[in-house]
């Protein structure tokens, strides 16, 4: 008898354990890791009451921390998310504007060629300018040598009209001496009187015809001089002409020399800025950018955040008594998750 009521009070014992630990197990399988086992049971299972507390307590905590740690993840990843984003948008900027930069130097590479182009025509003008002013120049020194000459020659004659008037005026002097002493001799002087006349009355007319030509020569002289220096003039203008093509042309050689230089030097700054654009563009368009990559891994957490959620407090709802005999209060458990 005794080893009967020993034999229903470990059934008993036996039976409140297994209605315990499957309450606790319908809540494990509703996700509930929260919970812990607070009624004692009796003393031979106390200690596995502990331990699956123990158990559950350590798999709620890490379940809590994956939580936490992967809301915080996925709060850190949309933060990456937008800093990348806001990174891509500046890229993008960047890539505009240094694309505009190519553009704008390339457009400078062509202008400092067309000016390189423009400035060795202009030099090649400014040669022939020269070249063409060769003739007038030498045709102006000419022109002032011959005027030179001419005065020579105008000034020699002058004194030959000078020489030749004061001839006539001695010839004239000695016709009318002559005729004076004609006239002193009455009749056998009429004939020389007459010739003495006409001899005066000449060299009076050829007089005056020197007296002409002294004037149109000293007139020539001076033509002669002011032609000679506006010759000598021209001949200074054209060698300051000259000096100031020199000088323009050694000029336009320089420009055109820096001008050679800062179209090779935009060039290569052109060919740099093309380079820098090209190495700035992802190498492998087949790979998947940081931003997939990004969403791919807040994915991953998303889908670890609610697999774990998937385990919360549930709270038990239980009916009261059945007072119907050979009832179980197995079958009236009810889990709900709070």
């Amino acid at each position: 008898m005794q080893d009967r009521d020993k034999l229903e009070i470990e059934l008993l014992e036996l039976r409140t354990v297994v209605d315990t630990f499957d309450g606790s197990l319908r809540r494990l399988a509703m996700g509930d890791v929260q919970q812990q086992i607070q009624h004692p049971l009796p003393r031979g299972y106390d200690g596995l009451r502990k331990d699956f507390n123990r158990g559950l307590a350590s798999v709620g905590a890490s379940l809590d921390t994956i939580i936490a740690r992967s809301r915080g993840v996925r709060l850190e990843a949309d933060e990456l998310h937008q800093s990348l984003k806001r990174k891509t948008e500046e890229e993008v900027c960047r890539q505009t504007a240094l694309a505009g930069k190519v553009a704008e130097t390339s457009s400078a590479a062509d202008t400092a060629r067309r000016q390189s182009a423009h400035v060795e025509h202009i030099q090649s003008i400014l040669y022939n300018a020269r070249v063409d002013m060769r003739r007038p120049k030498e045709t102006a020194a000419q022109s002032a040598e011959q005027s030179e000459r001419a005065c020579q020659s105008l000034a020699q004659l002058k004194s030959l009209t000078d020489e030749v008037r004061a001839m006539l005026r001695e010839a004239s002097l000695l016709a009318l001496n002559g005729g004076i002493n004609a006239a002193h001799t009455g009749l056998e002087g009429e004939e020389a009187l007459g010739a003495a006349k006409n001899l005066h009355a000449l060299t009076r007319k050829v007089s005056s015809t020197i007296e002409a030509l002294a004037e149109a020569s000293e007139s020539a002289v001076k033509h002669a001089n002011a032609a000679a220096t506006a010759s000598g003039q021209t001949v200074r203008e054209f060698d300051a002409l000259d000096l100031y093509t020199e000088a323009l042309d050694t000029q336009l050689s320089s420009l055109g020399q820096e001008a050679r230089q800062h179209a090779v030097a935009t060039e290569d700054v052109r060919a740099g800025l093309a380079e820098l654009a090209r190495g700035n563009r992802p190498l492998d368009d087949a790979q998947p950018s940081p931003e997939m990559r990004l969403s791919s891994i807040d994915r991953a957490i998303a889908e670890i955040d609610r697999q774990a959620s998937r385990y919360m407090p549930v709270r038990v709802m239980t009916p009261p008594v059945d007072p119907t005999p050979g009832s179980s209060p197995r079958s009236h458990l009810r889990l709900v998750k709070s």
